[in-house]
């Protein structure tokens, strides 16, 4: 990060300063975690068009999936327009489209309009991501901005999926789409602390080739690592019926599981302090290989709980990781935005492979390629990061 500074334009100097104010990382930080409402409760919103408004589960399935390709596709092509533009005026529209576009997703009833609105959703939720992660990456105090990010992310899940069912039990999913549009008001407060702009870096498109290559197969280990969180995620309910628990015990795993996302994201930061910056990818192989081996002997009660647990743990710790070690070893900043994008792509590319790989009741192929993928994607990131710096030392 030191090596990046140096590239800085001295007129930046006073935007250097305003980003290293604790004020205005805080409201960086809250204004990406209002960029992934859509994305922490995603789940609320499927089960809601389909209960609510009795469309299909493949309609359903489309409309998350066109959500998260919006935020995808705004967050990726972050690298071309997020230090080119006006922050505070961007992010302000967006907060605007956001809110409009969530309230005209209340009292609709057909697949095309919803299909629309959620798209527009998604693209503003993106905008608001890609500045507020660029905020955070020009900070000098980034590595740990991301994991106090991460556990604010969980810490905001943990909440919502305490209140929002009972929004959405007693206004139904209209009611959940306003709550959801009135939250991202309040990204207007962050903005009130944002710079006009980030810091000039160097741009991807002028790195080298050697670089560039690198990081496209470290963005490729990143990617493995979320389709195996994401397709473990999307078939956790149906591994606990496997083990014979109940919707309830299940529920109750979950809600406990977020207090440890929260724990993950900031033991990410006392692990590299302690054991350097490639533990927390030693940490995340170990536990999640761990969680696996539970959900393959069909645990009971206790066990299931431990397992989800140690996935929504590794799974803060990991993204954590990944971004702090991006922004380190680019100097652009534009990986910790692809990042973010390939982030999306997995989520949504996880379930659709994992689906294949059921058979019946069992999940043993399921729970066999999350293992091979999270080692194989971690491994690969960890060496080429683990590169890349000792190239930028040199």
């Amino acid at each position: 990060m030191a090596d990046a500074m140096k590239s800085i334009d001295i007129n930046d100097e006073e935007i250097l300063a305003t980003v290293n104010r604790t004020s205005t990382i805080s409201a960086a930080m809250w204004m990406t975690v209002v960029g992934t409402l859509g994305i922490l409760f995603l789940p609320l919103m499927v089960s809601g068009i389909i209960d609510d408004l009795d469309f299909s589960k493949k309609q359903a399935g489309y409309i998350a999936a066109i959500e998260m390709a919006g935020i995808a596709i705004a967050t990726g092509f972050g690298i071309f327009w997020v230090r080119r533009v006006n922050w505070v005026l961007v992010a302000s529209i967006a907060t605007i489209v956001l809110a409009v576009a969530n309230w005209a997703s209340t009292g609709i009833g057909n697949f095309e309009a919803m299909f629309v609105t959620r798209f527009v959703v998604g693209l503003a939720s993106g905008a608001l991501l890609a500045i507020g992660m660029a905020c955070q990456s020009d900070s000098d105090k980034a590595d740990h901005i991301f994991g106090y990010w991460v556990a604010a992310q969980m810490t905001v899940s943990s909440v919502g999926y305490i209140l929002l069912p009972r929004v959405r039990e007693s206004f139904g999913v209209d009611g959940f789409f306003l709550a959801i549009a009135l939250t991202g008001l309040t990204a207007f407060i962050a903005i009130l602390f944002l710079p006009q702009r980030g810091i000039k870096r160097e741009s991807v498109a002028n790195s080298k080739h050697e670089a560039i290559v690198t990081s496209s197969f470290a963005l490729f280990g990143a990617l493995l690592f979320f389709m195996a969180q994401g397709g473990v995620w999307a078939f956790l309910e149906r591994l606990g019926l496997a083990a014979n628990l109940s919707v309830t015990q299940i529920g109750f795993a979950l809600a406990i599981s977020s207090y440890l996302g929260i724990v993950g994201g900031l033991a990410k930061n006392w692990a590299t302090d302690f054991m350097g910056p490639l533990s927390p990818f030693a940490i995340v192989v170990i536990g999640e290989l761990g969680m696996l081996v539970i959900f393959a002997t069909n645990p009971g009660n206790l066990m299931f709980i431990v397992a989800v647990c140690a996935l929504q743990f590794c799974w803060a710790m990991g993204m954590a990781a990944f971004l702090s070690s991006f922004n380190l070893i680019d100097q652009s900043g534009g990986l910790v935005l692809l990042l973010m994008s390939v982030a999306k792509v997995g989520y949504s590319l996880g379930p659709a492979l994992m689906g294949w790989l059921i058979v019946g009741d069992d999940y043993s192929y399921v729970i066999m390629s999350a293992a091979a993928m999270v080692v194989a994607g971690m491994l690969i990131a960890a060496f080429l990061i683990k590169a890349r710096t000792a190239a930028i030392d040199t």
